[in-house]
């Protein structure tokens, strides 16, 4: 996965890939391995390839990140390009659609039923990739004709979730 990570006035490029029990991931131009390890609640604990670990306390509200570490805080901006170029698609669907998974992961919630109206910005299911939590939001107003998921389903790439009338 490719994002584009804001800290402050500075836009970094990172890419996560799933590496064994962990993950590697390139900032800008350089290539960690990490493992990262949920410890509960919002405490994580982050292990890097030099044999560094650190406890860090991580709060996340939409895109926002504040990650703390013991001798510091950061806020960060976490910008996912798919989801970004879906959303410049409203004018090409209108009000009707397939809304497709843009990333494989799991369904954590479908937050909408069958039959429900929807206005455009209606969260529609929260699916979970790489142990972030993404919103899916309609894109236009409809009404939401068929779900084709349940909770805790795993669905890959361009898997139809729903479709929206």
């Amino acid at each position: 996965m490719k994002y584009v990570v804001r800290d402050g006035d500075t836009d970094l490029s990172v890419e996560v890939h799933r590496h064994g029990a962990g993950y590697r991931v390139r900032i800008d131009e350089r290539w960690l391995d990490v493992d990262l390890v949920d410890a509960g609640g919002f405490v994580r604990s982050l292990r890097l390839e030099d044999g560094s670990q650190f406890s860090i306390v991580h709060h996340q509200e939409g895109n926002r990140h504040e990650i703390s570490f013991p001798e510091s805080t950061v806020v960060l901006e976490v910008i996912d390009p798919l989801a970004a170029k879906r959303r410049g698609r409203d004018d090409e669907i209108g009000a009707t659609g397939a809304i497709k998974a843009l990333m494989p992961g799991r369904v954590v919630r479908v937050l909408v039923a069958e039959g429900e109206v929807v206005r455009k910005g209606t969260g529609l299911l929260i699916l979970e990739a790489m142990k972030m939590e993404n919103e899916i939001l309609a894109l236009a107003d409809g009404t939401v004709q068929r779900i084709f998921v349940t909770a805790g389903q795993t669905v890959e790439l361009g898997v139809e979730l729903m479709f929206l009338e």
